[in-house]
């Protein structure tokens, strides 16, 4: 059996965890100094504290395992917990029989209490993560789907028509919705302009304060932390857009060019809006729109459930539902009155930027 020791990560480790994310093949390739970028905002930038970050060291020295817990304020009906995100989970495939990933997720789930960490959740579709999390006490709460606004339909249809001869007699209709898809557009209000931010500001906070009854069950937004978790990352490349009426802040979208799979994608990161004002949901998404046919990208998509109230409005602007899929996981201290429920499930808010991997 292969040796080697569980610590906390330390700042002398960030290279051996970059180096060790280029090795995972489930993983999108990134750039060393983009993932070091990353790692750097999303673990040592945390407006607030808590975090877990595990290492797996072997007999050399080499990293060859990381897993980490990030701290979120959490809103649940007006009273705010602390939520433990755990992610970033990387073993080296050479030591994937040495037992790395149970070993740091029991000692994450020994010491979170003590980190002031209420309770712990995760989004995953990784069967092994699903399975070793199932088995570790962690409870299944739901499933999010992964909605769409599709450009290039020929490259997607021929990822996803696998019959050639189906394809070629549906070329010509997809060549024709290439043409005419982009071309619809999203009626809105004249009141409203949507202009492009370098950082959020206290009239974020203020209007959150206003719609913050809509979203019962999700992470605290507010400027420190939308600025922590998407502008305050440069290498990461995020673009935030804010909507107005007559200089009032009335929503936000944050978006970020990335590669899912095999498809170019601007993913739409967080949205916020009133569920009461769909033209507002209609404005913003109509700019993430300009921005993806200005990038010549795939597709646009979102992580969202199909209970939240965001989404008939995504769902009026032509977003439809992919085959992905992300669970999301709960663990909670044994012997504690369960917070969160499967029956609690539509009550929650989550995005793309609940997911580290965004």
């Amino acid at each position: 059996m292969v040796k080697c020791i569980i610590r906390e990560a330390g700042d002398d480790d960030i290279e051996g965890i970059a180096r060790l994310r280029l090795r995972i093949k489930e993983f999108q390739p990134i750039e060393t100094e983009e993932y070091t970028a990353f790692w750097k905002s999303w673990i040592k930038d945390n407006p607030r504290s808590g975090q877990k970050v595990f290492v797996a060291v072997d007999d050399k020295g080499g990293i060859v395992g990381h897993y980490a817990m990030v701290a979120y304020d959490f809103r649940r009906d007006g009273n705010t917990l602390v939520g433990g995100f755990v992610g970033q989970l990387m073993v080296d495939e050479d030591y994937r029989n040495a037992l790395i990933f149970p070993k740091m997720l029991l000692k994450l789930l020994r010491e979170y209490k003590d980190a002031g960490v209420d309770f712990v959740y995760s989004l995953s579709n990784r069967q092994e993560v699903v399975t070793a999390h199932q088995s570790f006490g962690f409870r299944k709460i739901g499933v999010l789907s992964v909605y769409a606004r599709p450009y290039k339909f020929t490259k997607i249809g021929g990822h996803l028509i696998k019959n050639k001869l189906l394809y070629s007699t549906m070329k010509p209709f997809l060549l024709l919705a290439e043409k005419v898809v982009p071309l619809i557009g999203f009626a809105g209000s004249s009141r409203l302009k949507v202009k492009e931010i370098s950082k959020f500001d206290a009239s974020v906070d203020k209007f959150i304060e206003e719609v913050r009854l809509y979203f019962p069950y999700c992470i605290v937004r507010n400027a420190a932390v939308l600025n922590w978790l998407t502008l305050g990352s440069p290498a990461r490349k995020y673009r935030a857009l804010i909507a107005e009426e007559e200089g009032n802040f009335s929503g936000y979208v944050v978006v970020r060019r990335m590669k899912m799979k095999q498809f170019d994608v601007l993913a739409i990161v967080d949205i916020l809006f009133s569920p009461e004002r769909p033209d507002v949901g209609k404005a913003l998404l109509k700019a993430a729109h300009g921005i993806a046919r200005q990038m010549q990208v795939d597709m646009t998509n979102c992580l969202l459930s199909s209970h939240d109230p965001l989404y008939p409005t995504l769902k009026k602007c032509g977003y439809y539902k992919t085959p992905e899929s992300i669970a999301l996981f709960i663990h909670e201290q044994k012997g504690a009155v369960p917070q969160f429920t499967e029956d609690s499930f539509f009550r929650w808010h989550l995005t793309w930027l609940d997911h580290d991997s965004v």
